[in-house]
């Protein structure tokens, strides 16, 4: 994945609780990928639709695993 790519949260990435805050407005959103760092959530992502009561997830950092390319 690249900077600009359109992703969803994978089934695994839905699961986690640390995405709660994602699943509760849409678990099937799309975002963007704005930034790829290094380590283990190297991918920073802007949620179209976090809810909006946490505000602090509307970028969000995640691994590989957790996303994949919106269709």
């Amino acid at each position: 994945m690249k900077t600009g790519d359109l992703v969803r949260l994978s089934e695994y990435g839905i699961k986690r609780d640390y995405n709660h805050a994602l699943t509760m407005e849409d678990p099937y959103q799309v975002g963007v990928v704005t930034r790829v760092l290094l380590g283990s959530y190297p991918y920073k992502v802007h949620w179209m639709k976090a809810h909006r009561s946490h505000s602090c997830f509307l970028v969000n950092t995640h691994s590989r695993k957790e996303l994949k390319y919106a269709v």
